[in-house]
């Protein structure tokens, strides 16, 4: 078994497929049936926006399925040290994003995302894709 950590387009792309069919999504959890899935507080929070309610059953049915990476001390270093980083080179990913990557990089999961070009920017991040 492998701890995973997922970004919000995972979730947000999982949503979706629950209602259109099975997609990609889908087929990688399919895929990773032992792994467990992981994500970050930001994703919760960035998840929830879509429902305006983190509350809703539909959220609170999909945020259920994951475990939460919750804020600490050493999230905030990798936060600290990505944005510094990236900033000096004028490389800049969204702030949640630069929240999920830290998050990952605490905790030593790889990030499952569709948005690796965007990642890749983050040193030693590992990039899993769907």
């Amino acid at each position: 078994m492998n701890d995973l950590i997922f970004d919000t387009c995972f979730l947000i792309d999982l949503e979706r497929e629950m209602h259109r069919g099975s997609g990609p999504a889908h087929t990688f959890l399919a895929q990773h049936p032992t792994d467990r899935p992981w994500i970050a507080w930001t994703v919760a929070g960035e998840f929830a926006e879509g429902f305006s309610d983190i509350h809703h059953p539909a959220c609170v049915a999909m945020l259920d399925r994951f475990d939460v990476v919750a804020m600490d001390g050493p999230t905030a270093g990798h936060y600290a040290r990505i944005t510094s980083g990236l900033r000096k080179k004028n490389q800049l990913i969204g702030a949640n994003d630069l929240w999920i990557a830290a998050a990952a990089l605490a905790v030593d999961f790889p990030l499952v995302t569709n948005n690796a070009a965007h990642f890749i920017r983050v040193p030693g991040l590992k990039i899993v894709g769907y």
